[in-house]
C-alpha cells in the first residue's frame, strides 16, 4: 500500500506473502494452459469490484494510463526480483502514472498503489494475493483502504508471469483524475 507517504504495510504484505502458505506453497509450472495476464489482472478487477460492490461502492474503471504505470512497475519487481514500491532512480507513484498521460490537461487528484507477489503463476495466485488484502485488519489494512478508497475511480492493473524467479508480481495503481 503506498498513499505517497506510507510504505510501512509494504513490509507487512511482504511478511504475509512469505508466511501464507495457501499463496507461497504451492508453485504452478505455467503453461499453455496458462491465462494470460490480461485475463489474470481483469479477474482480480471483477475480485476488486465485487468488494467494493458488498461495500456498497461504485465499481472502479480500467484505466490506460494506469495500467501502463502498474505494468512499469510490475517488470521493475520481477527484474529486481524484489517488491518495493520505488526502487533506485525509478520515479514515485506520482511520477510514473504523471509519464504515461499523453492527453493535456488530464491531472491526476489522488493515487494509490498495493503490489504483492505468488509462487503460483495462474488466476489463482493473483486472486489469492488480492484476498490476503481484502483480509487485512485495521490498523494494518491499507491494502484493504486503497482497493475500498472513495477517493478512487479508477485502477490499473497489470499481473508479470515471472519464469525466471517463478512468481507473478501483480501491481494495482489506483488514481483519481481531474481534466481541468
Amino acid at each position: 500500500m503506498l498513499r505517497l507517504h506510507t510504505r510501512k504495510l509494504t513490509l507487512l504484505l511482504l511478511a504475509l506473502v512469505l508466511s501464507a502458505g495457501t499463496i507461497t506453497a504451492t508453485s504452478t509450472a505455467a503453461s499453455a494452459a496458462t491465462p494470460t495476464p490480461a485475463a489474470v489482472a481483469l479477474s482480480v478487477l471483477k475480485a476488486m469490484n465485487t468488494s467494493r460492490a458488498r461495500a456498497g461502492l461504485p465499481p472502479l474503471k480500467s484505466n490506460a494510463v494506469l495500467v501502463r504505470s502498474a505494468h512499469a512497475h510490475s517488470l521493475k519487481m520481477a527484474a529486481h526480483n524484489t517488491m518495493t514500491h520505488q526502487f533506485y532512480g525509478e520515479y514515485s507513484l506520482g511520477g510514473r502514472i504523471t509519464g504515461q498521460i499523453i492527453v493535456p490537461h488530464v491531472r491526476w487528484t489522488y493515487a494509490a498503489e498495493n503490489i504483492g507477489w505468488s509462487s503460483r503463476m495462474d488466476t489463482t495466485g493473483a486472486l489469492g494475493i488480492e484476498a490476503m488484502m481484502m483480509a487485512e485488519k485495521a490498523p494494518y489494512d491499507g491494502h484493504k483502504r486503497n482497493i475500498l478508497s472513495r477517493q478512487v475511480t479508477q485502477v490499473g492493473i497489470d499481473v508479470v508471469f515471472d519464469t525466471r524467479h517463478h512468481r507473478i508480481w501483480l501491481t494495482e495503481d489506483f488514481a483519481k483524475f481531474n481534466n481541468g
